[in-house]
């Protein structure tokens, strides 16, 4: 299994920012020292959901502050740059951590960035495509050119050459079904958000695996991941008391900063599908972000020590995923209370997840009643 930390920098009106970031590059050392395998950095612009506007100068930082730890991107927005500078930083990445980098992507919801980035959201989905092609065919060819709708250029050679053949690994935020069928396609491993509950999770991996399938791709052996909220306490309720105040300010920030939900953008090409999920909503302007909250602490491994080994034994049961990342910094508190939720969710909790396959071992091995009866 593997597990990783998201590093947030959420900042409330009242943080100070540069507290913020140093508090973020602590719980990246931390998750290194505690043993952890990941860390996953955000880009945000205009918004204190998160004020990490370059994740790789970011993740920069955190692998040069640790030792064993791999770093990704969850996600970069890269409509909003150049593919081939894309390119240049994650294999200077890749080469300067020793391999050490993930190269998370995505294709954005907020739709200020586009507006103030002077890119035509509405074109998101085709540049994404195009970009993958593009990053693709400077990594692995010695030299490469384009000529697509967005992108044209005559030969070059990209420099560094990546470490990683054939290149860095590439995973996608995937939410609307038709950006997991474009991952699909390409066999490339999903990054699956922590809104959704377990049933919602494994209807999203089953229209992944079919097409993947389709298209020649091994499912059995591709690494998605399932991001989730994470906090350990003595009590779920002492967890929920200290910070689901928090944690509704900073979800409101994502709605306001978003815009995805006003009424002017529920009917944006390529984002339909945010209109559907949230129709009624959107049209009358609102979100139902206490709502959402609420239902965050009942899926999420939030909670006592059994009670969040008991959530994601399910998770593992019903999804068959065993790569986990955590967003601990969420839950706010200070530095200190989230390394300790930290450590104590390494120490306590994980050792107590179960592998998928012993699972469903235990599930096949498990007497029914009928067998119960039987025997006595």
């Amino acid at each position: 299994m593997k597990w990783g930390v998201w590093l947030i920098a959420g900042a409330m009106p009242e943080d100070n920012h540069q507290q913020v970031l140093q508090d973020s590059l602590a719980y990246g050392r931390a998750a290194d020292e505690l043993g952890y395998d990941e860390a996953w950095v955000l880009e945000h612009h205009f918004t204190g959901y998160g004020i990490c506007g370059s994740p790789m100068t970011m993740a920069a930082y955190v692998l040069a502050q640790t030792k064993n730890l791999k770093v990704g991107t969850g996600i970069s927005v890269i409509p909003l740059e150049h593919p081939l500078r894309l390119a240049e930083q994650v294999a200077l990445l890749d080469n300067m951590s020793n391999g050490r980098f993930i190269f998370g992507i995505g294709r954005g919801v907020f739709v200020k960035d586009f507006k103030v980035f002077g890119v035509d959201m509405e074109n998101s989905r085709d540049m994404m495509d195009e970009w993958v092609d593009v990053m693709q065919a400077a990594w692995i060819n010695r030299h490469s050119k384009f000529d697509g709708k967005f992108v044209k250029f005559d030969e070059i050679e990209l420099f560094p050459r990546p470490l990683t053949l054939p290149h860095p690994p590439v995973h996608v935020v995937a939410q609307s079904p038709s950006t997991i069928e474009w991952t699909a396609k390409r066999g490339l491993p999903m990054m699956i958000n922590f809104f959704l509950d377990d049933d919602a999770k494994r209807t999203q991996i089953d229209l992944y695996n079919e097409i993947a399938y389709e298209h020649g791709h091994d499912v059995d052996n591709i690494d998605h991941s399932i991001s989730c909220l994470a906090g350990v306490g003595d009590t779920t309720q002492q967890i929920v008391d200290s910070s689901r105040d928090r944690l509704i300010k900073w979800q409101e920030e994502f709605v306001r900063a978003s815009m995805i939900f006003k009424k002017e953008n529920i009917n944006m090409k390529g984002y339909e599908w945010y209109a559907r999920q949230w129709e009624q909503n959107a049209i009358a302007g609102e979100y139902p972000v206490e709502e959402r909250v609420d239902g965050n602490f009942k899926i999420n491994p939030i909670g006592s020590v059994q009670e969040c080994i008991d959530k994601l034994n399910k998770t593992v049961e019903v999804t068959g995923v065993e790569h986990f990342l955590c967003g601990f910094e969420s839950l706010g508190g200070g530095r200190d209370r989230i390394i300790e939720s930290m450590r104590r969710f390494k120490e306590e909790v994980i050792p107590h997840v179960k592998s998928a396959r012993s699972l469903n071992t235990e599930n096949t091995t498990k007497p029914t009643d009928s067998t119960v009866s039987e025997i006595a």
